[in-house]
């Protein structure tokens, strides 16, 4: 609407003394900065290019706010990319195990060791037990986080598995009744380090109370639903009198590949079931399928904010390339006086395709600082609202060259079209125009 006015108060005198060519360029110091500019570094086509820039700077600031949408959000989606696989990578490092066997039924622990150093490549394992439990406070059943909850018995100081420990701490040697619980647990349920809660076993002895030392967080759960509740092996063992047992058996290898891992497990599952210890699917894997598990949590929507970026750059980039054509008409006079004195098409053609690169230019730099500054925070609340974590931030710093290379073919192709279009024009027809 607002070009529409603008035009329609244009009086008659101004319209038959203008050529649409921008004849207020030059009378502020941005414009004759920007000549200076093109004079001193550029040859006469591209400083002229430079030049035609500015001369209707509300379209030049409309054409960039798109452009630099694009590139911002490319950079930032790319950038969250980053931060999810930085973030599982962490989360896997923290795991010092390759292979992990869950198991239908209680087995005994020193056998499970024993068979599985009996297979070639394996160079360590450790057998942790849980059992199912419901968290009770004052008599009351609580929501474990929406799902059901395990009590799971680990050795105390185990360098096998490590979690990310948001508040208090991890167990130590010497613990006896106390809890490591995940933040979703605590944040469902108003824990807190320190507060007592007490665990019914199901069954399984009487209810116990335990105290919360510290509260946990995970990239991901590769429980499949299953929230664990850690505890010291020990004490586990005494409040269900099932010492020596085990439910999950975790193996550590010497070699890391996924090919040898995925056979690994394979052979540990045919020999377990040959020996009547049936394996519980779920949950039983390798770290690669667990990492190619909490991948397909953040593909989807990383995948769709990229898609997103990419049509914003198009949109920009058939922006550009009517802003140019407009360009074109508007200085038809200019290309005919510039083919009068000698100017060849080549010439004229790379003048606008450089016009049009400059404009890419001018929004990747823009796009890079502002994708850094705004990058952190947005992480930082896309990982809260997707995935309820804090992601560990990692700026991608190849994708800003790989923007660069994109954001210039973009301009470039969008420049083509306005560029030959203005190098078939002829000296009598522009000449001619009014």
């Amino acid at each position: 609407l607002r070009p529409v006015l603008n035009g329609a108060g244009i009086t008659v005198r101004q319209a038959i003394a203008s050529y649409g060519l921008g004849g207020d360029f030059g009378s502020n110091w941005l414009d004759r900065s920007v000549e200076r500019l093109g004079r001193r570094f550029l040859s006469s086509p591209y400083a002229i290019a430079l030049a035609n820039l500015f001369r209707r700077k509300g379209r030049l600031l409309l054409t960039q706010l798109v452009l630099i949408t694009a590139g911002t959000m490319f950079l930032m989606v790319v950038s969250l990319a980053s931060s999810t696989d930085l973030t599982v990578t962490n989360d896997l490092n923290r795991r010092a195990y390759d292979v992990r066997i869950n198991f239908e039924d209680r087995q005994r622990a020193d056998r499970l060791v024993k068979m599985a150093q009996t297979v070639p490549g394996v160079e360590g394992a450790e057998v942790w037990l849980t059992q199912p439990v419901s968290i009770l406070r004052e008599g009351q059943r609580l929501r474990d986080a929406g799902v059901s909850a395990d009590l799971t018995g680990l050795p105390a100081g185990t360098p096998t598995y490590r979690p990310m420990i948001v508040a208090g701490r991890w167990i130590e040697p010497g613990d006896e009744r106390v809890i490591v619980v995940s933040k979703d647990a605590a944040d469902d349920n108003g824990f807190s380090v320190g507060q007592v809660v007490t665990l019914n076993l199901n069954g399984l002895g009487q209810n116990v109370a335990w105290e919360i030392v510290g509260i946990y967080q995970t990239a991901f759960n590769d429980n499949f639903g299953s929230v664990p509740i850690f505890a010291p092996l020990d004490t586990v063992y005494d409040v269900t009198n099932k010492h020596n047992r085990g439910t999950r058996l975790l193996v550590q290898t010497g070699q890391h590949d996924e090919a040898f891992l995925a056979d690994l497990s394979n052979q540990l599952q045919t020999m377990f079931e040959s020996r009547n210890m049936d394996v519980e699917l779920q949950g039983t894997g390798t770290t690669f399928e667990d990492r190619q598990f909490a991948d397909s949590q953040y593909a989807i929507n990383i995948n769709m904010l990229l898609m997103l970026a990419l049509i914003v750059a198009v949109v920009g980039g058939i922006g550009l390339m009517g802003a140019l054509s407009i360009s074109v008409v508007e200085r038809t006079r200019e290309i005919g006086v510039m083919r009068a004195i000698g100017a060849r098409s080549r010439s004229i053609m790379g003048m606008f395709v450089m016009e049009g690169v400059l404009q890419g230019l001018f929004s990747w730099a823009v796009a890079v600082p502002l994708s850094y500054l705004i990058g952190y925070p947005l992480a930082r609340q896309l990982g809260q609202t997707m995935l309820d974590i804090d992601l560990d931030y990692s700026y991608n710093y190849t994708a800003v060259l790989i923007w660069l290379g994109v954001i210039l073919i973009i301009a470039a192709l969008a420049a083509i079209v306005p560029a030959r279009s203005a190098t078939r024009i002829s000296v009598r027809e522009s000449l001619a125009y009014a």
